[in-house]
């Protein structure tokens, strides 16, 4: 075997990848494409975004494709490799084929187990004749199964490369060792064209791998398992490097999405669905009636991280335009990390797909590890949906990848907690005793409801067989109510997701606990809204309206150093309690003084008590109404204005950011709010309709659903309404026109 053998790597090899990816790609995409996105038809959106954005497209498409292409470079060269040591004779380009598709199908079938909402649209929207197999697969198989064929067969295949190397230590097999662990470096770092590149040099100089001395490629395997080391190697460094301050805590803000206070503790069958929170109760004060301010994320978010409402600092939806975002983490609106950072804290932010408002704008974290959201992103995702043999890879389903298109970890049906897990332990590891901060944000429980094996089987019917078997398909427009068994499946699917995330949280009180840190931190478990789950008229979701307890009663729990405030006898409060409160009572207990005033309460003074001394109201309003169109109640009470694909607009200039830029629209939103207040007997809810102002008013204790209005003849309806607009005009400096509200954009309009 002299220097001028042929490459162990000939160069049709290339030829059956590219041909086989490109039939798969179109086929896909001619087969498995929609305009619609969990049930709602975007086409027009699509055709507008097009239009302007082709070029952005074409970039996707080359990006997905890029990917595909190089997954199956490596796929087909080391399928060759095995026949290639096996016999050594040629083998034909079907068999080559045909021992890629078995392998991708088994990816396939193991990735569908463990996320089948992934493939929900394309089982229960495209081709639903084929759901049976979907559920064969959940209802008889586990990923384990398929992970195992496929682990054996990769395990057998190194088997054959040592034993090679063990036999005959020839080059070639050193090589081909060289390029497992190539093409391993490049799988899990996701690096796919600096695997192309890697390919078109393999091609092109494979059989000058012969020149290479022995001893080199001892060298070069050194090399390769170092820098599959060196991220380990680097965090234990930095850790050493960071300041190791007595007196500054670890703070750890973690919350999950839509997880409403009466889920914890909540038992089915006689078994908890959050056993982890509970015994975190025992180490922590709980706020028992504690509420969000709007139950959106993105301005509850806003609200709690600066402290202040959404109508002060003007986010006040999941699309603010340019100027209203800058506004949080400026002088007038700082952010708890921001005020943090001058007691020498590095802040983090750690979350899935409802975590993108992080990076969306100025929140004074030094490093965000969460999704972002944009129209470019999203059409990312919609391509990369399309080509089921990827999504395996591309959600790290597969021999732990799911890094190669980073626009997928915003995607809303992927569930799964383990990745940003992974980036908490990390920070732990990384940081040591130096003080920082981490707002761990979990989606798992927001819809569509997405836990991944085996928790979407904790609590659903396994005899259940229709669309909601894995998630909640969602479509703002669209009031019916689903019948009692899908509404049981539906019910069955939010509890699942809340196991699922308190299985996430045990995993990071047990991180906490193991490195030594858990005693003198300070962890805050909360959420940023509740959710609506078809009580009475409610129907599902949040935002729309504040009827009922579901959507903005939330859990709060707080757990101080030992050293500082142990937890003590009487640890229940039962006193109202708002997100805004969560700003002052950290800005006391470090001693920061604030310039500004903020709506919301410290709670250190009420430590060890069960009620404040004198009545309380908390505030909060609605979010943006997506659609125009239903059934719904509110839908009845309300100002209307246009859906959410006539209201938005795509900004180049914000990296095609999703934003609701004219002015009128943004008052118009402002105006048509409902707002209440409540203390912990009553909630007052104000509606601006067309015909005028409507009030409701309901008494939480003996109606928690709100179904009987109160007002006007309940003794505390004139002073509730009294307490609300004066919470208006001095938080938002808004006027009155007769009942109406006017937000102060608005009356500085009229007035000019």
């Amino acid at each position: 075997m002299g220097p001028n053998q042929a490459p162990l790597f000939p160069i049709r090899i290339l030829k059956i990848s590219l041909w086989f990816t490109v039939f798969f790609y179109l086929f896909f995409l001619i087969f498995n494409t929609s305009f619609t996105i969990m049930g709602v038809d975007v086409g027009d959106f699509l055709k507008q975004y097009l239009g302007a954005f082709f070029g952005v497209y074409l970039s996707t498409t080359f990006k997905v494709f890029s990917v595909s292409l190089f997954l199956h470079l490596a796929l087909f060269s080391l399928v060759y490799l095995v026949y290639h040591f096996l016999n050594r004779k040629e083998v034909s380009g079907y068999v080559l084929s045909l021992s890629v598709l078995v392998i991708e199908c088994l990816a396939l079938c193991q990735s569908m187990v463990s996320f089948p909402q992934i493939y929900g649209e394309f089982f229960f929207f495209r081709y639903p004749s084929f759901a049976s197999f979907l559920y064969f697969l959940t209802d008889h198989t586990s990923p384990g199964y398929f992970s195992l064929v496929l682990g054996s067969l990769l395990l057998g295949f190194l088997f054959l490369l040592f034993w090679q190397i063990y036999l005959h230590k020839s080059k070639e097999s050193f090589f081909a060792l060289v390029h497992v662990l190539v093409l391993g470096l490049v799988h899990s770092s996701g690096y796919y064209l600096v695997g192309i590149l890697y390919f078109v040099i393999l091609f092109w100089q494979g059989k000058q791998y012969q020149r290479i001395h022995i001893k080199s490629y001892g060298l070069i395997l050194f090399l390769l398992v170092f820098i599959y080391l060196v991220p380990s190697v680097w965090n234990q460094i930095e850790a050493l490097t960071h300041s190791k301050e007595k007196g500054k805590p670890p703070i750890f803000i973690l919350s999950a999405d839509s997880l409403r206070y009466d889920k914890i503790g909540f038992k089915i069958g006689g078994k908890s669905i959050t056993p982890n929170i509970d015994s975190f109760s025992k180490d922590s004060f709980v706020f028992h009636d504690h509420h969000t301010t709007i139950p959106r994320t993105f301005p509850s978010w806003a609200d709690l991280l600066t402290g202040q409402y959404s109508m002060s600092h003007k986010v006040r939806d999941m699309f603010p335009s340019p100027e209203e975002k800058q506004r949080i983490g400026s002088a007038s609106f700082p952010t708890i990390q921001q005020m943090l950072h001058g007691l020498g804290y590095r802040s983090y932010a750690v979350g899935s797909f409802a975590a993108d408002i992080f990076p969306r704008a100025n929140f004074g974290f030094d490093e965000v590890l969460a999704p972002n959201f944009n129209a470019r992103i999203m059409t990312v995702q919609r391509t990369a949906e399309s080509q089921l043999f990827l999504l395996p890879f591309l959600t790290g389903s597969w021999f732990s990848g799911g890094m190669y298109l980073e626009e997928m970890d915003g995607l809303s049906t992927w569930g799964d907690g383990s990745r940003i897990l992974d980036r908490f332990r990390s920070i732990t590891k990384r940081e040591g005793n130096s003080p920082y901060s981490v707002t761990y944000f979990s989606s798992v429980i927001h819809f569509p409801y997405t836990p991944a094996y085996p928790y979407y089987k904790s609590f659903t019917d396994p005899d259940y067989y229709g669309k909601y078997k894995y998630l909640k398909f969602v479509d703002p427009t669209n009031s019916a109510v689903p019948n009692a068994e899908e509404t049981k499946q539906i019910r069955g699917l939010f509890a699942s997701a809340v196991y699922a995330f308190d299985a996430e949280f045990g995993e990071i009180i047990s991180e906490l606990k193991a490195r030594g840190i858990y005693d003198e931190a300070i962890i805050i478990l909360t959420a940023d809204h509740g959710e609506a789950l078809y009580e009475d008229v409610h129907g599902q979701g949040h935002g729309e309206h504040l009827r009922g307890e579901a959507v903005t009663h939330v859990p709060l729990l707080i757990k101080f150093p030992k050293s500082g405030i142990e937890t003590k006898t009487d640890h229940d409060f039962f006193g109202i309690t708002s997100s805004v409160d969560i700003y002052p009572t950290l800005m006391e207990y470090f001693g920061i003084s604030a310039k500004s005033k903020f709506p919301g309460k410290s709670l250190l003074p009420i430590l060890g008590k069960t009620d404040w001394e004198e009545e309380r109201s908390v505030y909060a309003e609605t979010g943006i109404w997506f659609s125009d169109t239903g059934d719904h109640f509110f839908q009845k009470q309300r100002i209307p204005y246009p859906n959410i694909l006539a209201l938005h607009q795509v900004v180049p200039e914000e990296d095609y950011q999703i934003m609701i830029t004219d002015p009128i629209y943004r008052e118009t939103i402002a105006f048509s709010k409902h707002r209440s207040i409540q203390n912990s007997n009553y909630k007052l809810i104000y509606i601006p309709t067309r015909q005028g102002v409507v009030f409701e008013l309901y008494d939480r204790k003996k109606d928690p659903l709100n179904r009987k209005n109160l007002y006007p003849h309940h003794p505390d309806a004139a002073k509730l309404k009294d307490i609300l607009y004066k919470t208006v005009i001095q938080w938002e400096d808004a006027t009155l026109a007769g009942e109406y509200l006017i937000p102060s954009s608005l009356s500085e309009t009229n007035e000019n």
